[in-house]
């Protein structure tokens, strides 16, 4: 495995992406999109872990993109704005 190269993709990735870029993606292609984005190219479903540091280095960057977007789906990640648009009114105020 070759962790610098792309990862790899089939048509019906390709064609979901196409469509979310586009902004007329369905439901389906929608899943399939963020699917293999979360889990083929930042891979948070695995370790990053490798013999080589800067392997390892590498694929926790792309790791740490995709943990950021999957966070996004969670209620804390609507909780955390909230707040802070809270604490900035209290201070304004």
């Amino acid at each position: 495995m070759n962790e610098f190269k792309p990862v790899a993709y089939d048509k019906e990735v390709l064609y979901a992406f196409r469509a979310l870029f586009e902004g007329v993606a369905n439901e389906g292609q929608q899943k399939r999109a963020m699917q293999w984005l979360l889990f083929n190219a930042c891979h948070i479903g695995e370790s990053s872990m490798r013999e080589s540091d800067r392997v390892t280095a590498y694929l926790e960057g792309q790791r740490s993109v995709g943990v950021q977007i999957a966070r996004l789906r969670e209620p804390e990640a609507l909780q955390l704005i909230e707040a802070k648009r809270g604490k900035r009114q209290t201070d304004a105020g």
